[in-house]
């Protein structure tokens, strides 16, 4: 909403963060930022500080307990009873009210996050925590053994703060309120595109897929959501995410008044159309086959029979396998849920959990991103894919058919498909040879220069860099990010820095923003250096909300969640699968591919560790010798037999 607001203004957001709560009114009022977007109460002793724009919704405070603990009453003894919150909060003042009411209560105001503190009670290493009634929403999103204890009955206003004395910009911030305010996404519309333009809002349910809306290193992506998103520019419309739970929930969505579009890689199939829904034109086609083992060959349909396979009665591969079935007898169909992502399905099939799976090429595609184990068989037929809205809707469907069809709109889908689907690597060739005269990379008087500045291993940097960009300055990844350490522009602002080209701006950005997350692991649980170090490079590669759901769901699963290897990582991996990530407060994670980076970058490292302790060890031996009684061709012939030793396979 800030974000919406600064392009409200014809302005350039950036977001700066602090490290607790109660930094925020000081650090606004030194100059460090404009404006606070962080579900500020407006309280009176804050008035004195700051100025507050028009309140942009109300809520109650509220005791969370677990679900499973009773109801407080007015007077209940709560002797050894634990309430927890966040220092610098509203919550605070409330949590000693309630404790004078309750005697026995201990009140704990600790520097972290509210949010964090409710998972605490969750877990039943805390017994309550005060929040307000739309945090505890959110987090019940990913956690259902929180309940409301109990709503106390005042209710608090909530809104963005300004430094005092600033009319012009509390005037254009409380005009900018009306305009980017959300709307309540529980009420149903039915209405064509003229009532949603009054609305001013679009509505798309779609998957937390890696192919269709995800999030990643702090930005949101998806190749369903980017075409959103534009599309929705394009109306003059604020765009709406809804997450379906399963496959079977877009018609009913839509149907229903939930929403106004679904896009998630949906086929075109009669049976949908006889639901009431209507498609737009075609923007992305896939052959549809059968996924199976690397060492199970299937050349041809007659070989299905006696085999099962595995399908969504929900999908449109669904109406295939049936058709098929009439052709091949003995052919076993198996339903899978519907909440089962296809990605779930591929690695049951190549886990040997399912045998065979109707699928979509494209899926095996994406999946083999991760894998070698499995391949695509069977070319049974093409499906295509279009957004699905209700038939009554015309002029939305014009409007979305307009779209696909605009001459602008065809780059844009070459662009997507290339980005999401045939060119995201996720790994990169490993690096061939140490250069000669112990130098690993073109910029290791930069990083060396950085490194000590901010304290980290020079060699572990540039394992890093060359992880990142191969060493190239100009190197630009598939979700954006710039430069030799691969910074994301939003995360360059952060930290002050731009032109993440040019080669020393880049390594300077990424060694604050690598300070940045080190420090969030330094010190806290006792963590060794070495383990502080492989949790600070798996949050630079998948973002630090990934990594606190690793760590949290690593200590559910009796792992040690202060060690990274053999421990938080398993966690990080489950963090794909559905049955994890739907509870984890950051939801779906590419599990593999922070894994990946921090074991890959861990060997790079130590080899570069052995060479260049090869390399010195050469120097010192060449040194120990008396030069001065070789001639000069043989003391050049050992310098450079020194050197070209040093030119080795990387593995």
């Amino acid at each position: 909403m800030a974000k919406r607001f600064a392009h409200y203004l014809g302005l350039e957001p950036v977001v700066l963060y602090v490290d607790s709560f109660d930094e925020l009114i000081p650090q606004l009022n030194a100059g460090k930022g404009d404006l606070i977007a962080n579900n500020l109460t407006i309280t009176e002793a804050r008035k004195q500080l700051v100025d507050f724009s028009t309140p942009m919704t109300t809520t109650r405070l509220v005791l969370v307990s677990r679900r499973d603990q009773p109801k407080v009453e007015d007077g209940d003894q709560l002797k050894g009873k634990t309430l927890v919150v966040t220092e610098g909060t509203t919550y605070e003042q409330r949590a000693r009210e309630f404790a004078r009411q309750h005697p026995g209560v201990k009140v704990e105001v600790l520097d972290r996050n509210y949010v964090d503190l409710a998972i605490d009670v969750a877990k039943g290493s805390k017994d309550f925590t005060v929040i307000d009634e739309s945090i505890l929403n959110q987090v019940l999103q990913f956690r259902e053994d929180l309940k409301k204890n109990i709503t106390f009955p005042e209710e608090q206003e909530l809104g963005w703060a300004i430094r005092k004395n600033s009319p012009q910009l509390l005037e254009q911030l409380n005009e900018g309120v009306r305009h980017v305010k959300l709307y309540r996404t529980t009420e149903r519309y039915t209405g064509d595109l003229d009532e949603i333009k009054k609305r001013g809002q679009l509505r798309a349910v779609t998957r937390n897929t890696s192919s269709t809306y995800f999030m990643w290193k702090g930005r949101i992506l998806g190749y369903e959501y980017e075409l959103l998103r534009k599309f929705a520019k394009d109306q003059g419309l604020r765009l709406e995410i809804i997450v379906a739970e399963g496959h079977d929930d877009f018609v009913e969505f839509v149907s229903n008044g939930k929403a106004d579009i679904a896009a998630s890689l949906l086929s075109i199939t009669e049976r949908r159309k006889h639901q009431g829904m209507a498609f737009s034109s075609p923007y992305f086609k896939s052959r549809v086959g059968v996924v199976a083992r690397k060492d199970d060959a299937i050349d041809s349909i007659q070989e299905l029979s006696g085999r099962k396979v595995h399908v969504r009665r929900s999908s449109s591969q669904y109406d295939i396998l049936e058709k098929l079935r009439h052709q091949v007898p003995g052919i076993e169909v198996e339903l899978v849920p519907e909440e089962v992502k296809i990605s779930e399905v591929i690695d049951k099939v190549a886990e040997r959990d399912y045998d065979l799976a109707m699928v979509d090429e494209i899926s095996v595609q994406l999946a083999r991103s991760w894998r070698d184990d499995i391949h695509f068989q069977l070319d049974l037929q093409t499906d295509n894919y279009a957004w699905m809205v209700r038939n009554e809707n015309p002029q939305l469907l014009a409007a979305i058919d307009k779209f696909f069809g605009k001459d602008d709109t065809a780059p844009i889908l070459t662009t997507l498909k290339e980005k999401y689907f045939e060119t995201p690597k996720y790994t990169r060739p490993e690096i061939k040879k140490l250069t000669a005269g112990g130098h690993i990379s073109p910029y290791d008087a930069i990083v060396k220069k950085y490194a000590e500045e901010y304290d980290f291993d020079w060699r572990l940097v540039v394992a890093q860099m060359f992880q990142e960009s191969s060493f190239n300055p100009r190197a630009k990844s598939w979700v954006g990010a710039r430069g030799l350490m691969q910074v994301m522009p939003d995360t360059g602002k952060q930290v002050g820095e731009t032109n993440l080209y040019n080669p020393e701006t880049g390594v300077r950005a990424g060694l604050k923003y690598l300070e940045w997350l080190h420090e969030k692991f330094i010190n806290r649980e006792d963590i060794a250096p070495d383990n502080e170090m492989w949790f600070t490079l798996a949050a630079y590669n998948a973002g630090l909300g990934h990594v606190y759901d690793a760590k949290d769901l690593a200590e559910d699963k009796g792992w040690d969640r202060k060690v990274w290897f053999g421990n938080v990582e398993k966690a990080m991996l489950l963090l794909s699968d559905k049955k994890y990530y739907s509870k984890a407060r950051y939801g779906f994670a590419r599990g593999q591919e922070p894994v990946d980076y921090v074991r890959k970058i861990q060997a790079r490292f130590n080899r570069y560790v052995a060479l260049l302790d090869a390399h010195q060890a050469q120097i010192d031996a060449i040194a120990s010798f008396r030069c001065g009684y070789f001639p000069v061709w043989l003391k050049t012939w050992l310098q450079e037999c020194a050197d070209e030793r040093l030119v080795t396979d990387g593995e």
